[in-house]
């Protein structure tokens, strides 16, 4: 015999469902061959610490922990075996998430490398530049904070998985009073680039499409600013 479910129903009163005889096994077998699947994932997981780096792998393997929690929530199987088994497969996920976290915060570290590096053999008043794919708008926007001495920034980065193209901008005061402002500048991108961008006259940002077009959208992006403040 094995508890399938308890609740309480009142005050003070709780409900317990068994199982005897082959129902019973049943549930007992169900619940090793789920165990079983959770270990597998469990060890997928832990034996490619890169798997973040794949984001097809990374969401299929996403996909399989959620469908296993699912089915685990829905089937007939010994109480104690499910939390057990549950908890399993939430453990695998937040190992999962652990190394995405890990995996967006080496992108950060690169992005933020990249900005060091143009600030110091940088020069020019208006910089253009496309960062490492896969980086938050938090991680460009920190990035653009390392020129400060450029007056006039403005940052790509494709994120390969959405298929879309981040772009912040930032410009000095000094040039928004000749004209250049954060947000038109980054609205004449997205004519190429394709969506909408929003902001305000020395910081703006969009999220864009057209990720084929991005070195015409550069281009452009520099040559707007410097016949702007020409």
């Amino acid at each position: 015999m094995v508890i399938s479910s308890e609740e309480a129903i009142a005050k003070g009163i709780r409900r317990i469902v068994a199982l005897s005889g082959p129902e019973a096994e049943r549930a007992i077998h169900r619940a090793e061959r789920l165990a079983a699947r959770a270990q597998v994932i469990s060890e997928e997981i832990k034996a490619n610490v890169n798997i973040a780096m794949d984001s097809e792998k990374f969401k299929t393997t996403s996909k399989r922990i959620q469908e296993l929690i699912d089915e685990v929530n829905g089937a007939q199987l010994p109480y104690w075996r499910k939390d057990e088994i549950r908890e399993q497969g939430k453990a695998a996920q937040r190992t999962l998430d652990g190394y995405k976290k890990q995996a967006d915060a080496a992108i950060a570290e690169k992005v933020l490398s990249e900005a060091k590096e143009l600030a110091q053999n940088s020069s020019q008043d208006v910089v253009v530049h496309v960062f490492t794919a896969g980086a938050t708008s938090k991680a460009l926007d920190n990035a653009l904070k390392q020129l400060k001495s450029t007056k006039a920034v403005m940052g790509f980065s494709v994120n390969e998985d959405s298929g879309k193209v981040l772009v912040l901008a930032k410009v000095d005061k000094s040039l928004v009073d000749g004209g250049l402002k954060a947000n038109l500048w980054v609205n004449e991108v997205c004519t190429v680039l394709g969506g909408r961008g929003g902001g305000k006259d020395a910081n703006a940002q969009a999220t864009c499409e057209n990720t084929d077009r991005l070195d015409e959208a550069v281009e452009l992006a520099l040559k707007f600013a410097q016949t702007t403040i020409a």
